[in-house]
């Protein structure tokens, strides 16, 4: 990770507390479009102080990023996969409750934490807090890696939880002067279990008064993203994924005579064969999906047995939520019709159980709302310049932040993460993957300042 450097100020919530009351007034002047540069936006003079106001933003979250750092890596340690999050969810409580901070379990381990006037207008920040099944061999001192075999924050999630609990830290400073109410959502299960969705069905999406727009940031270590910017854009961002696992039952035998038997591993790989013509010549090319297999299980230790059965898994995605569901019906047509071209049953399984027993859910795409991420850059460009908002590309990861977009105007927001100083040059999911660390008070300061921008402008602007 990043050096944190020692001089930087801790959190005083008694030190220069008019600051922070100032940069949480409204002054109503956000930029209107990410090109527009934040200070040529702000000609007249209530908008030159609302400017300074968000710039401010950034200092508060700046005060609070040795915490973040030490939370994060505290989290680090010991990795949780979805709906296990119960270590996790415990070190967000006791976080909350030395704030004095108020919440409540949603969807336990999820917790939902709420700072502000209890009345609306109210915005949800989003942390998501589970891990993955991946062995860490990442390049940081190995007292700071994974203490648990084969389980690693291999996505970053340890931040984006430490990153809210910043943002909590910030907002409680200020309370009294909020403009609305804030929820904040610690999320479980967001690797393949549909954890926002659970959430929302729980009573997130019927608590009182009712969330309007809800805000989370993922992450992004890739180099159109380095250290040091943010990247979103409005409508799809991310893809819809699901799962596929097609079970093909055949006649297995002694491998000298196959005619005697019927061949699963043939016809498992015609299946992976055909599918590829799914997205190559079924689906418009200027229409992005695909269809990936990427497991395919067959016989046993013996190479002159032919088994009894293949199973075939992988994934599929589409940006366009009409052709993520017709992917559905084109992978079991496609599997059945080539099964009975060789003899074979087919099960086609698109809601998988995991090794640990969880089903894996479908993700539909995650769909920024348009006035969502306008606001989403305009306080971004305000706090880190004009230069370091991106306006991003869709891409085919996934994310069931969509849930909360498909139920309020929200916005996903990726924040840069890619350096190579720090290391930070590993894919998300990958065992060496790295999280710049240096990064993580602007992810709190964009927590803060949408929610509180929200609460003071709505998206007006």
């Amino acid at each position: 990770g990043a050096k944190i450097h020692d001089d930087r100020a801790r959190f005083d919530p008694t030190v220069d507390m008019k600051l922070r009351a100032v940069l949480l007034l409204a002054a109503i002047c956000v930029a209107p479009h990410v090109a527009v540069s934040a200070d040529d936006a702000c000609a007249d003079e209530t908008c030159a102080s609302h400017l300074n106001d968000l710039r401010g933003v950034l200092a508060n979250a700046e005060d609070v990023a040795d915490y973040v750092v030490r939370l994060r890596r505290e989290l680090h340690l010991q990795p949780e996969l979805m709906w296990t999050e119960h270590e996790t969810s415990a070190v967000v409580k006791r976080e909350l409750t030395a704030m004095g901070v108020s919440f409540e379990e949603i969807s336990a381990p999820g917790v939902v934490a709420t700072i502000g006037s209890g009345s609306a207008p109210v915005v949800a920040l989003r942390a998501d807090m589970d891990a993955l099944p991946v062995t860490e061999e990442s390049d940081i001192p190995l007292e700071r890696r994974s203490q648990i075999p084969g389980k690693m924050h291999a996505c970053g999630h340890d931040g984006h939880t430490a990153m809210l609990l910043g943002a909590a830290k910030v907002l409680k400073s200020v309370e009294p002067q909020l403009r609305g109410t804030v929820r904040l959502v610690f999320q479980p299960a967001e690797e393949g279990g549909a954890g926002a969705r659970r959430m929302l069905e729980d009573g997130l999406r019927d608590m009182t008064p009712p969330i309007e727009s809800s805000f989370a940031l993922h992450n992004w270590p890739y180099p159109e993203t380095p250290s040091g910017t943010v990247g979103t854009r409005s409508g799809t961002i991310m893809a819809g994924s699901g799962s596929f696992e097609i079970t093909f039952t055949g006649a297995g035998g002694h491998a000298a005579v196959p005619h005697k038997n019927v061949d699963v591993v043939v016809c498992g790989a015609a299946t992976v064969m055909a599918t590829q013509t799914i997205v190559s010549r079924l689906t418009d090319p200027l229409d992005s999906a695909l269809v990936s297999t990427t497991i395919f299980k067959a016989g046993g230790e013996a190479s002159n047995v032919m088994g009894d059965v293949a199973v075939l898994a992988g994934t599929f995605r589409a940006l366009d939520k009409r052709t993520f569901e017709w992917l559905h019906g084109r992978i079991e047509h496609v599997a059945k019709l080539t099964g009975a071209a060789h003899g074979c049953d087919v099960d086609v399984d698109f809601f998988p159980v995991t090794s640990n027993g969880v089903r894996r859910e479908e993700y539909p795409p995650t769909v920024n709302d348009v006035k969502a991420a306008v606001l989403a850059s305009s306080v971004a460009a305000s706090m880190f310049g004009d230069d370091a908002v991106v306006d991003v590309s869709p891409v085919m990861p996934a994310e069931d932040f969509s849930f909360f977009a498909e139920e309020w105007p929200s916005a996903m927001m990726w924040l840069g993460a890619y350096n190579v100083t720090a290391g930070a040059t590993w894919p998300l999911h990958s065992g060496k993957y790295v999280l710049d660390e240096s990064v993580l008070h602007r992810g709190v300061a964009m927590h803060v300042a949408y929610a509180t921008e929200y609460m003071s402008t709505g998206f007006r602007g």
